[in-house]
């Protein structure tokens, strides 16, 4: 996975504040995360498949699972504790889930399983981008605008996230 350096710069590239890219760092990387979004996904409780609810925490760890390692999982399987975090993240602002979006993008381009797959069927950094949205992206209602502005921004700069994250050409 890239650097926060490189989460950051990328960030800041879309015109949002280092702030905001490393509050979103902390919490889905789980270093030092930030209280009031510990707080959340310790509290809100979610429906348990056998029934009764679980926190989001909770339900991350069952899993085996860290929030980090959500943006490799199917969309359909992360989609319950996805939804109420994107929820969270658009009360605090329009930037918070743009980030969101953005580090899990990142996070799966930079993956060697991706790279390798690029190089073996010769798909573009585009339709790698395309192929996020279709199988791991994970909307709510209000947010596929910035999952759609992210996704325009890095094909517009295919270049340069080819340089930076040392993709296939």
């Amino acid at each position: 996975m890239p650097g926060w350096i490189i989460h950051n710069k990328w960030a800041q590239r879309m015109e949002i504040s280092k702030e905001v890219s490393e509050y979103i760092n902390r919490a889905i990387d789980n270093v030092n995360m930030p209280e009031d979004f510990r707080e959340y996904i310790e509290k809100r409780r979610i429906p348990r498949s056998r029934g009764g609810n679980i926190s989001i925490m909770d339900a991350v760890s069952l899993q085996g699972r860290s929030l980090h390692d959500l943006g490799r999982g199917d969309k359909e399987k992360v989609k319950f504790i996805k939804e109420p975090i994107l929820l969270f993240l658009s009360r605090k602002g329009k930037d918070y889930v743009k980030v969101w979006y953005l580090h899990f993008i990142l996070d799966y381009l930079n993956s060697k399983q991706l790279r390798d797959w690029m190089k073996n069927t010769g798909e573009s950094i585009e339709d790698c981008i395309n192929k996020y949205q279709k199988n791991k992206a994970v909307t709510v209602s209000g947010t596929e605008e910035q999952l759609i502005e992210v996704m325009n921004f890095l094909k517009g700069n295919i270049h340069e996230l080819q340089e930076d994250l040392n993709l296939p050409k």
